[in-house]
């Protein structure tokens, strides 16, 4: 079966169509909330028990560093303190893997 000339142009038309609106649904991310991370102190004797509180993240990456565990946590969409709608990425190191400390924190604007 052949097709015209015109019903060709027609068809192409449509299936372009059809595409780009599957493709606009597909990478549409508008309307996502951000997680809410809670405020943590960076101060002396500071003392997280981080599985009681800390939200579920995007990336955890935990290790050991000679004596001291290690614990990033990364949240793609987050607010944290003043830092709205960016990614967070928070560090925290502990000696017997129970009572964490915030080593470091800081954010990254994709």
């Amino acid at each position: 079966m052949r097709l015209s000339s015109a019903n060709q142009k027609l068809f192409l038309v449509l299936a372009l169509g059809l595409a780009t609106n599957a493709c606009q649904s597909v990478v549409k991310l508008e309307g996502r909330t951000p997680v809410q991370v809670p405020y943590i102190r960076n101060s002396a004797n500071e003392c997280y028990y981080l599985d009681e509180f800390m939200p579920v993240a995007d990336s955890l990456v935990s290790g050991e560093s000679g004596a001291m565990k290690l614990r990033y946590y990364t949240y793609n969409f987050a607010n944290y303190k003043d830092w709205d709608n960016r990614e967070i990425i928070l560090s925290f190191y502990s000696r017997d893997d129970k009572c964490w400390s915030l080593f470091e924190e800081f954010y990254l604007i994709r």
